[in-house]
């Protein structure tokens, strides 16, 4: 077996793990010419308790969340923030009115700050921000034509929920022939069980998943940051 496929020992069983394995599942992609971040709807209404859409307070989640937008920066490399789009008017929110129980509430339809970021980690002018209507931050947006015009070949996906959006974003990468590292720490959901279940799953199939040293120490090799011009404080 593959380290990959190894590294989920103890929480797979080993005869699931062994049908992996069969179907040579789980080889790592690894990080390409060129990456972006792409974080994923982690405004107050999905790390702030107060919301409904938080299960709880996650503070080594934000704190790795503030250190990887760092570190983008750091580089020269892009950061995108995907996060909802208007959701005042039933139609836009569609068929979250069924599947929600709280879909017409104020927090969920016009609360300001739910959709605003803990300044920590929040958008600056020079970030992208995608305004997403369904879960997947590439489902009838511009994400795609903007990340090929950056020449972005590669995406490291952090945010909520990871079975949730985090999911569906790292599919439809997959889909469009990028290269996809999920960073493990800087995911949250509200199940830890659904958060190691999906995460194994992606490493499995459609993505790189891997631990946050890791991402780091690979960026800061392969990605060097852009040398000041001449005479340029720092």
């Amino acid at each position: 077996m593959n380290k990959k496929i190894e590294s989920w020992r103890g929480f797979v069983p080993d005869a699931d793990l062994a049908t992996y394995a069969k179907g040579a599942f789980g080889n790592p992609i690894g990080m390409g010419a060129r990456a972006a971040l792409l974080n994923i709807d982690t405004t107050w209404m999905f790390v702030d308790p107060q919301y409904a859409m938080c299960g709880r307070e996650d503070a080594a989640l934000k704190a790795a969340l503030v250190r990887l937008t760092q570190t983008f920066r750091a580089l020269g490399l892009p950061v995108y923030y995907s996060r909802r789009d208007d959701r005042s008017h039933p139609t836009r929110r569609g068929i979250w009115n069924h599947k929600l129980g709280n879909a017409h509430e104020f927090q969920y339809t016009s609360d300001p700050r739910a959709d605003e970021w803990p300044p920590e980690y929040a958008p600056r002018k020079e970030d992208i921000v995608i305004l997403k209507n369904k879960p997947s931050a590439f489902f009838e947006t511009p994400l795609e034509s903007f990340l090929r015009y950056d020449g972005i070949d590669t995406l490291v996906m952090c945010g909520v929920s990871t079975s949730g959006c985090v999911r569906a974003a790292a599919t439809d990468a997959f889909s469009h022939n990028f290269r996809v590292i999920v960073v493990e720490e800087a995911c949250g959901d509200r199940s830890q069980v659904a958060h190691r279940a999906n995460l194994f799953d992606l490493d499995m199939k459609f993505a790189d998943v891997e631990n946050f040293d890791d991402v780091i120490a690979e960026l800061e090799k392969r990605y060097p940051p852009p040398r000041c011009a001449a005479g340029d404080a720092r």
